[in-house]
């Protein structure tokens, strides 16, 4: 598999993840069940009252970090910051609780820098009761890796960035830092069992995993932890993009996220040509995330 495949996969199946999940997030599996049996198609609808193909906030803030790092590859996160701002102002449906806290006053006061963006995180996680481990960092994260794949520490250290921009909980970095060097081990070559495998080993106490739970111990809170989990979980018991998918976002809560999260996972290891057309087809941002996606291969493929 190529390179520019994995790279293509991995954004647009965090696109598609967002866009399935949608439909089904903020219901609980035995809803799910009573209404879809189970749910496989990109119909829209759902709390937000989407068109089908239509993203939410997870897509956004992607698109978001992939035009930063193409502004400046060197010191994107400022740039970044910025991507934040200007689609906070558009008032979206979809926008987390502290993202929307972070960006509010951030836009309030005019911040500009990295430092002040970091001094405006950390007041929202002192206002929310130390409460910013959400995921709405992680969801958001898969440029980085694709963009620095072949310098590990470059890659970790601008997840880390971009993660404090909007989320100061130490957890909800440690899980975009997982997240990218599970998927960065992907895109290198590594099959995606021991790749999770990995990744689940370098849990710390505070961050830790299991691939292997049942359905009914997955949890799918906005927690960062809670999140990464169940999206390895997804990614390792099955055996192609679309079940992985489809497990996902049948879990119900933050099935978006969870979809999106996986579908990182996923879309770097089976590639673009593996996800099915008839999501495709109907992806909203089809076009553009393609674009975004080539322009980031050629960062490191000129």
């Amino acid at each position: 598999m190529t390179i520019w495949s994995k790279i293509a996969g991995s954004l647009l199946g965090v696109a598609v993840g967002d866009a399935l999940g949608a439909t089904v997030e903020f219901m609980t599996r035995g809803e799910i069940s009573r209404q879809f049996g189970i749910h496989t198609e990109m119909i829209g609808e759902g709390y937000w009252q989407l068109a089908p193909g239509e993203v939410t906030d997870d897509t956004d803030m992607t698109m978001a970090v992939a035009k930063g790092i193409l502004m400046d590859p060197g010191n994107p996160v400022r740039h970044i910051a910025r991507f934040f701002a200007d689609w906070a102002a558009t008032d979206p449906k979809d926008i987390g609780n502290i993202c929307r806290r972070v960006l509010t006053e951030g836009i309030r006061r005019g911040t500009d820098s990295e430092a002040e963006w970091l001094e405006v995180a950390e007041l929202a996680h002192l206002q929310s009761g130390g409460r910013s481990g959400g995921n709405g960092s992680l969801m958001r994260t898969i440029p980085i890796v694709l963009a620095y794949y072949t310098n590990r520490d470059t890659m970790l250290h601008m997840a880390l960035r971009q993660s404090r921009l909007t989320h100061y909980d130490p957890a909800a970095g440690e899980c975009v830092v997982l997240y990218c060097d599970l998927v960065g081990r992907i895109i290198n070559g590594k099959s995606l069992k021991p790749a999770v495998q990995e990744t689940v080993r370098e849990g710390s106490e505070d961050v830790p995993f299991k691939c292997n739970l049942l359905t009914e111990q997955i949890q799918t809170t906005g927690y960062a932890v809670h999140t990464l989990e169940a999206a390895i979980n997804c990614a390792y018991q099955t055996d192609s993009f679309e079940e992985a998918l489809t497990m996902a976002v049948n879990l119900g809560g933050d099935a978006d996220t969870i979809g999106a999260v996986t579908g990182g996972i996923a879309g770097a290891y089976y590639g673009l040509e593996q996800i099915p057309s008839r999501w495709l087809e109907k992806l909203a941002v089809k076009k553009e995330l393609l674009d975004l996606a080539e322009r980031i291969y050629r960062l490191n493929n000129k």
